[in-house]
């Protein structure tokens, strides 16, 4: 027995039998083409044309008494097109969201500091200065890759590997957080992610796999 075919499946046969044909049809026409086309029974035929219409997948004009439906491959790439337009639009509100982010932390730490100044915590400041002097020599040290640091134990330098490794994993569940959300909005047009993705990764992209692993 033959697998059963769900409604969305049955509209992708319908769209493609459209499209193949090149053609206008009358609805009744399609009531005797679709129901060996996607499986369906004539009398479900115009609630599945009528659905398509809905989703603005299939076009109808009217021309003399009757109506006349089509679906042509240069509808689905101006279709297409608006998708990736709209995605964009999408992943630039979330960027300047993000810029906005950082803005207003960097304003909020600015501040922060020059009310510590004007309330003379020198004890504050002194402790700050110092923990700020620690962080960049490690990240000097990292970049530099200079030769490991005798005075830490191995198991210090195995802890902080393995938090650097969370931290990584943790920023690379949020790029597939955003990504399921681009599919969403491409309604899960690989096409379309897949242009968004090398926008925005660059050099970092990989065809078919996406963002370069670590």
């Amino acid at each position: 027995m033959a697998p059963k075919l769900s409604k969305s499946e049955k509209q992708k046969l319908i769209l493609t039998h459209l499209r193949s044909t090149g053609t206008c049809h009358t609805l009744k026409d399609l009531e005797k083409t679709l129901s060996s086309v996607a499986s369906i029974p004539g009398i479900q035929v115009k609630e599945y044309i009528q659905a398509l219409l809905d989703e603005d997948k299939l076009r109808v004009e009217k021309i003399g008494s009757g109506n006349w439906y089509w679906c042509f491959e240069s509808d689905e790439k101006h279709e297409r097109e608006r998708q990736l337009a709209r995605v964009r639009t999408e992943v630039e509100k979330t960027r300047k969201s993000c810029s906005d982010a950082e803005a207003a932390l960097a304003a909020a730490s600015t501040r922060r500091q020059e009310e510590a100044d004007d309330a003379g915590r020198d004890g504050e400041r002194e402790a700050l200065a110092e923990k700020k002097a620690e962080v960049e020599a490690e990240v000097n040290g990292l970049r530099a890759v200079q030769q490991p640091d005798t005075s830490r134990s191995g198991r210090q330098l195995q802890q902080e590997i393995t938090e650097f490794r969370q931290q990584a994993m943790q920023w690379t569940d949020n790029v597939y957080i955003l990504e399921e959300y681009m599919r969403r909005l491409a309604n899960g047009d690989g096409d379309i992610v897949a242009a968004v993705q090398r926008e925005c990764y660059g050099d970092e992209y990989v065809d078919g796999e996406g963002l370069r692993e670590l």
